[in-house]
C-alpha cells in the first residue's frame, strides 16, 4: 500500500480545474493520485494538515477518480472539457481509497468524500 499526503502536494488546496488556478483537485488527481495508482492499486490518501478544503477540490479528486474509469458514462465535465479516462482504474481501487482515507483533523471530510464517491458509483452502476 502506498500513502499519499495532500500536504506533499499543497497546504492550500485550490479550485476544481487546472485552468482555474494553482493546486487544483484535477491536478492532484491526474498528477499525484493516478501516478500512485499506476505504482500500486492500493493507495491511502491522507487529507490532514491543509488549511481547509473547498468542496469542488474534493469532488474533483474523488468523484473524478470514478468518472475516470473507462466504464463510467460521463465523457465531458460540466465546463465542456473532455474527461480523461484511465483504462487501469477499477472499482476495487476506488473502494480501497474510500476505505483508507485519513482525516483526523476534520472527520466530517470523510463522509463528504464518501458521498462524492457514492454518487459517481451510482451513476456508473445505473448506466
Amino acid at each position: 500500500m502506498l500513502n499519499l499526503k495532500v500536504t506533499e502536494f499543497t497546504k492550500y488546496p485550490g479550485p476544481r480545474y487546472i485552468k482555474l488556478g494553482a493546486n487544483s483537485g484535477e491536478e492532484f488527481r491526474e498528477q499525484h493520485l493516478i501516478n500512485k495508482l499506476r505504482e500500486d492499486p492500493k493507495v491511502s490518501v491522507n487529507l490532514d494538515g491543509v488549511l481547509g478544503y473547498g468542496s469542488s477540490f474534493l469532488e474533483e479528486i474523488f468523484g473524478g477518480i470514478v468518472r475516470a474509469m473507462p466504464a463510467h458514462p460521463a465523457l465531458f465535465h460540466p465546463n465542456g472539457d473532455p474527461i480523461v479516462k484511465h483504462e487501469f482504474i477499477t472499482l476495487e481501487m476506488v473502494n480501497f481509497i474510500k476505505d483508507h482515507l485519513v482525516s483526523n483533523d476534520d472527520p466530517s471530510v470523510l463522509s463528504e468524500v464518501n458521498d462524492y464517491i457514492a454518487r459517481q458509483i451510482e451513476v456508473l452502476e445505473d448506466k
